[in-house]
């Protein structure tokens, strides 16, 4: 399984409220990024640090073989793969744990 993580840049003045393995709790595990993306919105708009990490339960390496395989159908295009199973990946949304009741309340989770 792969994950990716992307990070929110924080001001110095943010640092102690800085997301770490060891502080962070899920706030939402969803399949719809633009779900996801409208509850990372919300924390943004707040100033609550979060952290969103992307799994996929297939390997780079089979990504690869399938995009080559859908490039020589449609031309260089989108590969149909990533518009056909769009279910793939699982957006983690990540807020520290200081923060997780009140950006609970912020999204009506």
């Amino acid at each position: 399984m792969q994950v990716r993580f992307h990070y929110v840049h924080l001001k110095e003045s943010e640092v102690d409220g800085m997301i770490t393995m060891f502080n962070r709790k899920p706030l939402i595990k969803d399949t719809n990024s633009e779900y996801v993306a409208s509850i990372w919105s919300k924390l943004r708009e707040n100033s609550i640090p979060y952290e969103v990490a992307t799994k996929t339960g297939s390997s780079s390496f089979k990504r690869m073989l399938s995009q080559q395989k859908n490039m020589s159908f449609n031309m260089g295009g989108v590969p149909a793969s990533w518009m056909n199973n769009p279910g793939n990946y699982v957006y983690i949304v990540y807020v520290n744990r200081k923060d997780l009741e009140r950006a609970k309340k912020i999204c009506e989770l």
